[in-house]
């Protein structure tokens, strides 16, 4: 799993009204379908899309990345991101990293347009941030391949990368044995072309959609 980048790392913003100021934290109210913000203060109120936000996690090498192009011209109607395209964020921290991404689903989620999040993320890292009250349930996924896969796959990749040592090697393994233990469902990526993957998880996601609401 990520550590940390920067030695003082930044708290992550507070969601506040706008019209009260940064001490006015919203509060959120209701359910599924009918969730909202409630300014404490004023009073004013903003609605939360009810749009669930779609997690494809795994550890390194598991191939998050080299599914992505097919990930998107398989869900047109998503919108799919690599979360590390704003990694230099995190220079600020973790914390403010994720959630900043959140911030972005929910602006998503108010164009009537469903999030994918492909990269080294998982729920629980999520459900203390402030922006986690901005944006529906969250479902997860993992991507995963055998250890002798994910080694040769991390030892094959440029030496910046900083992942092709025992010790790295080591730790992805353990985080991979992790999620497998804990994430369902989960799609192995060492039998099945890149395509083939990124279908089965477009299919995972569309069954997610048509499923009925389930209250958080």
């Amino acid at each position: 799993m990520p550590g940390p980048i920067a030695t003082a790392v930044a708290q992550p913003e507070e969601t506040f009204c706008l019209d009260c100021g940064p001490d006015a934290a919203l509060e959120r109210h209701g359910g599924a379908g009918r969730a909202l913000l409630r300014c404490p203060r004023c009073g004013g109120r903003q609605r939360i899309p009810a749009l669930p936000l779609f997690l494809v996690t795994g550890a390194s090498g598991s191939g998050k990345t080299t599914i992505i192009g097919q990930l998107r011209s398989r869900l047109p109607e998503c919108d799919v991101f690599e979360i590390d395209a704003t990694l230099q964020v995190a220079a600020l921290g973790w914390e403010v990293w994720r959630n900043t991404w959140l911030r972005v689903v929910h602006e998503v989620a108010l164009n009537g347009r469903v999030s994918v999040l492909c990269g080294s993320l998982q729920p629980d890292q999520l459900k203390d941030l402030p922006a986690r009250r901005l944006i529906g349930p969250v479902h997860c996924c993992v991507l995963d391949c055998p250890d002798a896969v994910r080694a040769r796959r991390l030892l094959a990749r440029p030496a910046w990368r900083s992942t092709s040592t025992d010790t790295a090697i080591a730790n992805h393994q353990r985080y991979a044995a992790w999620l497998r233990a804990n994430v369902d469902p989960c799609f192995d990526t060492s039998l099945l072309t890149p395509g083939e993957v990124a279908s089965q998880v477009a299919t995972w996601v569309r069954r997610q959609l048509q499923a009925p609401p389930v209250t958080r």
